[in-house]
């Protein structure tokens, strides 16, 4: 296993391209947003400001990228292209008699969770730069308390929790369809309808289980005081799509014709 998860690194390392943009665009465009919002309003309002800047809280809320419509069309271009390149380069025949295929295809999901986890890092680490950053430009305080780094923590695992739901779904979708548009469009409109459903009805829409109003009933909960019941169900949904998804590539992967592919 060891062996596939560092090939399967290794061939991705090597396509800067596909790693920037499917894991490492979001979190710094996310970041640069920020930097000019900020330095806006610090032209505008200039000198003091008031109260101190929670460090670990603003982190925490940087994390909701992860259930942004265009990070999730960027992020499912870098999970389609992990797994379609063996079906594009038609390779699957030089590996499945090597390995199980269990292996190739965890694997594959590692490498990818592993990357969107360097993604959310980094959109961490640059969202507490520019807060101590404009913080000490104010005069404001740093409040660095170990109740806002839980809090970060939880943000933290429910950014990689929504993140891994949609690694799962684009891995199905490329295995199924051995196609990576098969894959990206649909994972994308998933997305964007969710947004445009809550838009047209409202709260209603909040009762169906789709992964990303499960994320924001967690984020609710954790950020905005929502109600816990409403938290623990969406942390229910998101693990129930994560397992079923996975539990559904793995087995369309074992029952296909990979001989001559």
């Amino acid at each position: 296993m060891k062996a596939v998860l560092s090939g399967e690194m290794l061939k991705l390392l090597r396509q800067p391209g596909t790693l920037f943009w499917g894991f490492l665009a979001v979190p710094l465009a996310a970041t640069l947003l920020k930097l000019i919002i900020a330095a806006f309003v610090y032209l505008r309002m200039g000198g003091q400001a008031d109260g101190n800047a929670d460090v670990f809280l603003s982190a925490a809320r940087s994390l909701s990228i992860s259930g942004n419509s265009l990070g999730h069309l960027l992020f499912a271009m870098g999970i389609a292209s992990v797994f379609f390149i063996e079906y594009r380069y038609a390779t699957w025949r030089l590996l499945v008699p090597r390995h199980a295929r269990s292996q190739l295809f965890v694997a594959k999901l590692v490498t990818c969770l592993a990357w969107l986890t360097l993604s959310l890092l980094l959109a961490v680490a640059g969202d507490m730069m520019l807060t101590v950053l404009f913080g000490l430009l104010q005069g404001q305080g740093l409040d660095v308390s170990v109740a806002s780094l839980f809090t970060l923590i939880m943000a933290f695992g429910i950014g990689f929790l929504e993140l891994g739901v949609l690694a799962a779904l684009v891995a199905v979708l490329v295995v199924t369809f051995r196609s990576m548009i098969g894959a990206v469009i649909p994972a994308f409109l998933l997305a964007i309808g969710s947004t445009l459903l809550h838009l047209y009805f409202g709260a209603d829409a909040d009762r169906l289980p789709l992964p990303s109003y499960a994320a924001e009933a967690l984020r609710g909960w954790l950020l905005a005081g929502g109600p816990p019941s409403a938290a623990m169900l969406g942390f229910l949904v998101l693990l129930l799509w994560a397992g079923v998804l996975t539990g559904l590539g793995l087995l369309v992967f074992s029952r296909q014709q990979l001989a001559a592919e």
